[in-house]
């Protein structure tokens, strides 16, 4: 079956909806602990375990949702889309239930403002399972050219960075605008975000098309959630990838935890900066984007992912050992946060090869489970990093209510800003090196050749 030459408006339609989930997602990644210690009172343990408790939900929630995608197909009789749907039903769930997060009702005890904040950081936590999981997924049924599929994931990437970046130069425009009440501040910047994303959502949806059309699984064949698990520990570039992912996810996310600590507390309150780093994110992405699937093309995932991992090493190792200033964040912020961008762009195109690949040694046609089996892992990282971040505040002594931080609670802030990156990014370096095979293999095979289904 001839794979559709995706159009221009396919491609900005698919980074929209990465557009959409990265506004309400930035806004928790980036701010939701300084909400929690600043604002609602938790102690930074205490929110470090919500988030920790919280992802190892929503890692379980991922293979269910990813179930669900591919048994309403086959219901369905594989007539119409199979994951366009939910960017429409997920939409306005992700704006309510994101307001929600950043808002309590006055006068909650200390016991009741954690279970509100279990309770709202959870449900939105489904909400945004329900609508990430088959919008991942959609990319495999766009098309399977690895070339387009290159593209997409930097139409993917550009949509989430912008996603990032946005709220790093809203929610301190609000901050300084009401700084005399920064719960409101909190509460506008998520609905004013959220609202973007609701709109982001819609074009997503109307933009985007599944032109790799499947015939359903007969019911008769009956495949097993186990037997999909089993074939998955097979796929060493699938295990690659996750494994990766989970490190890749743990030192961003933590790092980003910690900065507007770092800039407000180690360098003298520049929490200018993230703007500043917003906008060199941005910058980076557009350009990377536009290369990326000419660089793959050119050097092979294997080698330009291997580079970026030990470029964010070295970065990180020497913007720690630099003296704390400006200038030796703008280190990390000039070599580092590239090689970062790079693998966050390629990582997407890499997990739809794998999807492919999985269906050549199984002949099973799960994209949807086994996107989400792939989003667990992801899920895991994000867990990781919120557990490090609030709970290494709470070990290296960190205390909201003083002006001044001490110098080893100074000291552990910069460890996880800068070790903690440069440590993961050494191990996904490493797995790249041993565990990815598709680039040798790819070679060898037409981009188009896929295994036919199994009879069951």
């Amino acid at each position: 079956m001839a794979t559709k030459t995706l159009s221009m408006v396919n491609r900005i339609g698919y980074g929209l909806g990465d557009l959409a989930n990265t506004l309400s997602f930035g806004m928790t990644a980036g701010f939701l602990l300084v909400y929690y210690t600043d604002v609602l009172g938790i102690s930074a343990a205490a929110a470090g375990t919500l988030f920790l408790v919280a992802r190892v939900w929503d890692a379980i929630n991922d293979p269910m949702m990813g179930t669900l995608c591919d048994k309403l197909f086959q219901k369905h009789n594989g007539v119409g889309d199979k994951f366009r749907p939910f960017l429409l039903k997920g939409s306005w769930l992700m704006l309510v239930t994101g307001i929600l997060v950043f808002w309590a009702p006055e006068g909650l005890s200390d016991t009741q403002k954690l279970i509100w904040a279990y309770v709202t950081y959870i449900v939105w936590g489904m909400c945004y399972t329900f609508v990430n999981i088959p919008y991942g997924s959609l990319a495999t049924v766009m098309t399977r050219d690895p070339g387009e599929r290159a593209a997409l994931a930097g139409a993917r990437a550009m949509g989430s960075v912008v996603g990032q970046v946005v709220p790093t130069i809203i929610v301190p425009v609000f901050l300084s605008t009401f700084a005399d009440d920064i719960a409101k501040a909190y509460l506008y910047s998520i609905t004013v975000l959220g609202t973007g994303s609701l709109i982001c959502y819609l074009l997503a949806y109307r933009f985007t098309e599944e032109h790799i059309k499947h015939e359903p699984a007969p019911v008769t064949c009956n495949v097993k959630f186990m037997d999909t698990v089993r074939t998955l520990g097979k796929n060493k570039p699938f295990l690659c990838v996750s494994l990766s992912s989970v490190l890749l996810l743990t030192a961003i996310m933590g790092q980003g935890s910690v900065l507007v600590y770092y800039l407000s507390q180690n360098l003298g309150g520049a929490v200018w900066l993230i703007s500043v780093n917003g906008v060199i994110q941005v910058v980076g992405i557009v350009i990377l984007g536009t290369l990326i699937g000419k660089l793959v093309a050119r050097f092979g995932a294997r080698k330009i992912m291997m580079t970026a991992f030990c470029t964010v090493t070295a970065a990180s190792l020497a913007a720690f050992l630099l003296p704390t200033s400006i200038s030796g964040l703008f280190v990390f912020i000039a070599l580092g946060m590239p090689a970062f961008l790079v693998t966050h762009i390629l990582v997407w195109a890499n997990v739809a090869d794998c999807i492919d690949y999985n269906y050549e040694i199984s002949g099973q046609r799960q994209e949807g489970l086994i996107y989400s089996s792939y989003s667990f892992m992801r899920k895991m990282g994000q867990a990781i990093a919120g557990f490090i971040a609030g709970m290494g505040l709470s070990v290296i002594g960190y205390d909201a209510t003083l002006d001044v931080q001490s110098d080893s609670t100074l000291l552990g802030i910069k460890v996880i800003m800068f070790i903690l990156p440069a440590i993961c990014a050494a191990i996904c370096a490493l797995l790249y090196k041993t565990m990815w095979t598709l680039d040798s293999r790819k070679k060898d095979q037409a981009p188009d050749a896929v295994a036919e289904p199994a009879i069951c």
